[in-house]
């Protein structure tokens, strides 16, 4: 496979990303198309670590089994799919916020209503979607961090002219989803039925090269060591019932152990999330094919 193919059946779309995501793959999808195979219309593309979804837009796959463990994730993507024109304008009546203390309120009712999730009514659900993306583009970094309670406990921003939606992009997305199963699930539920040629792009939360580099907060349950060895478990598996794997991560010992036999490359990634502007350079992340 040349560098230049990818994934086919591409969508000739502006779809990309319209969440800001910690550990989002919209710098490194250049690199990344280099290593991902290419997938006909007659096999399924899976992604278990949805997150902003960067590498799912710009590849474009006809088919998709789609997931994440974060609920509020997952209930926006499913309003984005089926629900993006009431979606837009309930956006086009939010602004930004006049001042922090309407930030924190919106954040209150967001917790609020992610409590209660899965039993909101169609509207309150596009209500609940318009504020994810609200306090997603408004909160500090970016970030999806949550408690222990599963609890939204970003901070304010402070930006100056924050950009919240596109409703091009939003709609965009829309038709990149129709044919994807979009689910709250564990990793290895969401791959379960995987046959052989399906094609799954993985990017779990990265092992730590430091203990200071450690951030799991995207749900309350963290992904550490063990877990780290139960989806190198599952690669496995995929492997032998014959399909394709590309998996992102750090470039730790640990992970290099773990999948040590497959092939593994070193691509450079701008850092995104920093508190230090300046400290954000780029890094080494592994790209393992097996």
């Amino acid at each position: 496979m040349s560098a230049g193919q990818t994934i086919g059946e591409r969508r000739p779309s502006p779809a990309k990303p319209f969440l800001k995501w910690a550990g989002g793959k919209g710098q490194a999808l250049v690199e990344l198309r280099k290593f991902i195979p290419e997938l006909d219309g007659n096999h399924t593309y899976f992604e278990p670590f949805l997150g902003g979804g960067a590498v799912f837009f710009g590849l474009g796959p006809r088919t998709a089994i789609l997931a994440d463990l974060n609920r509020a994730l997952v209930f926006t993507y499913q309003v984005v799919k089926d629900n993006v024109e009431p979606l837009i304008e309930a956006l086009g009546t939010m602004g930004p916020p006049a001042t922090e203390k309407e930030y924190y309120t919106a954040r209150a009712k967001f917790n609020r209503l992610i409590a209660r999730v899965s039993t909101l009514d169609k509207r309150q659900l596009v209500t609940f979607a318009a504020l994810f993306i609200w306090l997603n583009h408004l909160c500090f970094n970016g970030l999806y961090r949550v408690n222990k309670k599963g609890g939204f406990n970003v901070p304010y921003g402070y930006y100056q002219n924050p950009g919240i939606y596109n409703a091009d992009v939003l709609r965009a997305s829309s038709s990149a989803l129709k044919g994807s199963v979009i689910m709250t699930a564990d990793y290895e539920s969401a791959l379960s039925t995987a046959q052989e040629g399906d094609l799954a792009y993985l990017d779990p939360p990265y092992d730590p090269v430091s203990e200071t580099a450690k951030f799991t907060g995207y749900t309350s349950s963290g992904f550490g060591a063990e877990e780290q060895k139960r989806l190198a478990g599952v690669v496995r598996e995929l492997v032998s019932r014959r399909c394709r794997v590309v998996l992102s991560n750090s470039p730790s010992d640990r992970i290099i152990d773990l999948y040590r036999g497959y092939r593994i490359e070193r691509i450079k990634v701008p850092r995104a999330i920093n508190c230090v502007g300046t400290r954000r350079s780029a890094v080494e992340e592994l790209v393992i094919i097996a």
